[in-house]
């Protein structure tokens, strides 16, 4: 009878243990949410005269929301999902006389020198990404939450322009006014490095270089999207962010 009894009361301790460690880890499971802001530099000189890093005079730079939602999965380790919308209504070269403005292009085997006068681009990509900190158990250090990290997923991509056509860059010769616009689906990659505070709300900081090729383009249209290697940028955000 003895014997049963320790094996009743042994039972009974394990089961209360493991009930405990189970509550531990759903009380420790974190997630946070938030919002951002970033400045887009493209990396391709076509995109970037195109859609400049920022142009006071016409405020013809990139911008960039983004929100974010991300679960804690170790204290080292998070995982989130983080859409965004990259957006620029303005076309950045210069549009006059002596600096030119616009670019050549060559459709049908006839080149033509195109000069925007109204430009619309815009990006959605729907990233998943996985960060990694690795200073979070030292937790009296300043650097308890800096984390690097990569992310990857489709982007969207959709460019309008309307062109005044000419010859050549002389602008001797006008050929009238092309609409002109293109959307397609790639993917793309990111490499991030950030920092981030550890209130209940915070704010983060975050520098990423975000990979865009541009090979689904089919190239025919006299578009940014046709004449750039790609729509690569180096990217700085400030962030809002709530852990619950």
């Amino acid at each position: 009878m003895r014997i049963y009894l320790y094996i009743l009361i042994a039972i009974f301790f394990a089961g209360g243990i493991s009930e405990a460690q189970i509550k531990q880890r759903t009380q420790n499971r974190v997630f946070y949410t938030g919002v951002g802001y970033k400045f887009v530099l493209f990396t391709d000189s076509e995109a970037r005269s195109a859609y400049p890093f920022f142009d006071i005079t016409d405020q013809a730079f990139v911008k960039e929301l983004g929100g974010f939602f991300g679960m804690v999965l170790s204290e080292r380790v998070a995982f989130e999902l983080a859409p965004s919308y990259i957006f620029s209504n303005e076309y950045g070269s210069d549009d006059s006389e002596a600096d030119g403005g616009g670019f050549y292009f060559k459709e049908s085997g006839v080149e033509r020198y195109y000069v925007p006068s109204d430009a619309k681009m815009f990006a959605i990509p729907v990233n998943a990404r996985i960060k990694y900190f690795p200073f979070a158990k030292d937790y009296s250090s300043a650097f308890n939450l800096l984390y690097f990290g990569a992310g990857a997923g489709p982007i969207y991509i959709s460019e309008e322009m309307t062109q005044r056509v000419y010859t050549d860059e002389g602008r001797l010769d006008y050929l009238g006014v092309g609409q002109y616009a293109d959307d397609f689906w790639t993917v793309n990659f990111e490499a991030i490095a950030g920092i981030a505070t550890v209130s209940k709300f915070g704010i983060g900081f975050e520098m990423s270089y975000r990979f865009i090729p541009l090979g689904s383009a089919d190239g025919t249209k006299p578009l940014i999207t046709s004449i750039a290697k790609n729509f690569n940028s180096f990217n700085s955000a400030a962030n809002v962010i709530y852990k619950f």
